[in-house]
């Protein structure tokens, strides 16, 4: 029986590693033999590092980075992207190039939460994270045939990560702070949470309080954001990284940094605090009780939709433009974090705007001051994703029974 030839397409770190790595290591686990192509799609959300990530998780998987692909948008060769049978299974990115990519390669397309009229007759499965979003897709001109209900991918990215259980929900000890993966978080950012911790440190001595950093950022970019004291606009402090010590010093404050993929630190601490994004979720597969900080103190270096994610790179009226129009969304939307947007209702607090790193530490306090209400903040997070466990094998099953009949559809 021929390998399946199963084409990927991923984009930023979020998608990488909540989306991409469970669905890829479901279907080694079910057909070791299969020939995996992921391309990595142009992004203002990536971090530049999401090629190498991907050879390191998946060394046998063909990776096409985003200049490989832009080359192939151009019309020019690229090893890996020529026509074959096989399936394109979509996990992040434009749904143009999906569709691209498919078309030129005779490729039987799937995707995954989203799709448009347009490419009603495309998608010959929509994979969807719950009923809500299959009804979205049904909304889109989907026929219902085609949609099928698979569940969140996150929750085994969590799981399967996993070297043991993690405590019961809502309980454990510290506060793990995560204060993003992109070069731009990490420069505004990181400086911003160093302070938070040095307050958090003098309002609760003896709190261990870790940083828990993305794989997706270097030793180096960690050492650069750590020593700056920060964009004056958020008030930061500088440090010292101790890369070898896997420790930051801030003013006589020395706090852990937890650069591995396994969720250990995540998965034991009482708070958790972030910034928007996959690891919100991720937290809430652990059943961490969070708190989400959303500093707008800098929107001009933010990563958006469209063109706007540029719009900084023009001189004079760029960055006037860019806030303007990134507050007026800001003002649109009502929750950031994810858990919070899937339960319609703000189970995380969340603590937005102009922001102070005092502001921050001081919500973190309050919120430890009331463990029962931490508890029960943890066990609702928990509950929300609880039955997408299992997703990634769902559709991995039904990606594999498609491309099992390709050859022959193709052939009749």
């Amino acid at each position: 029986m021929k390998a399946p030839s199963i084409f990927i397409t991923t984009n930023g770190p979020g998608e990488v590693m909540g989306w991409t790595r469970p669905f890829a290591r479901a279907i080694y686990e079910r057909h070791p033999e299969a020939e995996l192509t992921i391309v990595v799609l142009p992004c203002a959300y990536a971090t530049g590092h999401e090629v190498q990530m991907l050879h390191r998780l998946f060394p046998l998987a063909r990776v096409i980075d985003p200049g490989g692909y832009g080359r192939f948008l151009l019309g020019r060769r690229v090893p890996g992207l020529s026509r074959t049978q096989g399936v394109l299974q979509y996990l992040g990115g434009d749904l143009f190039h999906a569709a691209t990519i498919a078309r030129r390669l005779g490729l039987v397309a799937m995707t995954y939460k989203f799709s448009r009229r347009s490419y009603v007759r495309l998608f010959e499965r929509c994979f969807a994270l719950d009923e809500r979003n299959a009804r979205e897709l049904r909304a889109a001109g989907t026929p219902p045939d085609r949609v099928r209900v698979v569940g969140n991918l996150v929750v085994d990215s969590v799981l399967g990560s996993l070297a043991g259980p993690p405590p019961p929900p809502g309980y454990g000890s510290g506060i793990c702070i995560l204060p993003g993966s992109r070069p731009y978080e990490i420069r505004f950012l990181m400086p911003f949470f160093m302070a938070v911790a040095r307050e958090l440190a003098q309002r609760r001595p003896g709190v261990p309080i870790t940083f828990v950093m993305s794989p997706f950022t270097s030793d180096q970019e960690i050492e650069s954001g750590v020593q700056w004291s920060g964009d004056p606009q958020h008030g930061g402090l500088a440090g010292r990284y101790d890369a070898a010590g896997s420790s930051i010093v801030v003013d006589g404050c020395r706090f852990a940094v937890d650069r591995s993929q396994d969720y250990h630190t995540m998965a034991a601490s009482q708070l958790v605090i972030s910034i928007p994004g996959t690891k919100c979720m991720e937290a809430a597969v652990l059943g961490r009780p969070l708190l989400v900080a959303v500093p707008l103190n800098r929107v001009d270096e933010i990563a958006m939709n469209g063109i706007a994610a540029y719009l900084h790179r023009i001189p004079l009226i760029g960055r006037p433009l860019k806030r303007f129009i990134a507050y007026r969304v800001a003002s649109r939307v009502p929750m950031w974090a994810q858990p919070n947007i899937d339960a319609g209702r703000m189970v995380a607090p969340e603590v937005r705007g102009i922001l102070a790193p005092v502001d921050v530490a001081r919500a973190a306090d309050d919120l430890l001051d009331d463990p029962a209400g931490l508890a029960e903040m943890g066990r609702t997070l928990a509950g929300l994703y609880a039955h997408d466990a299992g997703a990634a094998a769902r559709m991995a099953e039904e990606v594999l029974s498609v491309a099992a009949r390709v050859p022959a559809s193709r052939a009749s």
